[in-house]
C-alpha cells in the first residue's frame, strides 16, 4: 500500500510532490497491472489514512498473491532504475534534478512497502510464502512477529536519522504510522 501518510509528511520538504504521487500512482498500477494479466476480478479502490488500497474479491492461489503483492515494489525499482540510467543521459540540470527526486521517492516506496509488515506488501508476500510453508497459525505468529521486528527496526533507523542526520519528518511520519496501526493488530 502506498503511503499517503508518506505523501503527506514528505511535502513539508517535497521539491516536487507532484513526482511523489506519480511514483505512488506507479506503484498501484504495477499491482493492478500483475492482477490484470492473473485475469483478477476488479479490486474495489479505497483511499485511507495510510495510501490507495486495492482490495481483490476470491480466494487466489498463494503464488498468485506473492506476484501481485511484489508488483508495486517493482515497478517502483524499475522506475528508479529507468532513472538513474536517465541522469547518465544528457539532460538539463533541472531534468537531472526531477530524475534524482523521482528515484528517491520510488526507491523509498519500494523498500517502505517491501517491510515485512502486515497491510503492506511485504507483509503480503511473508503471509503468502508462509501459508505454503507452515500451518495456518504458525504462518499468523510468524506474520505478527515478522510486523512487530519491522516496525522496531523502523524505530531504530528513524531514531538514528533524527540525532545524527537531523529531522526527516518522512521517516517519522511512516514510523508513527505504522506503530499506531499495525502493532494493536499484531498484539
Amino acid at each position: 500500500m502506498a503511503g499517503i501518510l508518506f505523501f503527506a509528511a514528505a511535502l513539508c520538504m517535497c521539491p516536487a510532490p507532484g513526482l511523489l504521487l506519480l511514483a505512488i500512482l506507479i506503484h498501484e498500477s504495477g499491482h493492478l497491472l500483475c492482477a490484470l494479466f492473473l485475469d483478477w476480478q476488479r479490486p474495489d479502490i479505497r483511499f485511507s489514512p495510510a495510501g490507495i488500497v486495492l482490495q481483490y474479491q476470491g480466494m487466489h492461489l498463494w503464488w498468485q498473491e506473492v506476484l501481485v503483492c511484489m508488483a508495486g515494489p517493482a515497478a517502483n525499482l524499475l522506475t528508479g532504475g529507468i532513472c538513474f540510467l536517465c541522469m547518465g543521459g544528457r539532460i538539463t540540470a533541472e531534468s537531472i534534478f526531477l530524475c534524482k527526486t523521482l528515484l528517491f521517492y520510488s526507491i523509498g516506496l519500494a523498500v517502505v512497502n517491501l517491510l515485512p509488515v502486515q497491510g503492506m506488501d511485504g507483509g503480503g508476500i511473508l503471509r503468502g510464502v508462509c501459508s505454503r510453508l507452515v500451518f495456518p497459525d504458525r504462518a499468523y505468529q510468524i506474520c505478527r512477529a515478522g510486523s512487530i521486528l519491522s516496525v522496531l527496526f523502523l524505530w531504530i533507523i528513524n531514531l538514528y536519522v533524527q540525532m545524527k542526520i537531523g529531522f526527516n519528518l518522512s521517516l517519522l511520519a511512516v514510523s508513527l504510522y505504522l506503530t499506531v496501526t499495525v502493532l494493536p493488530r499484531s498484539a
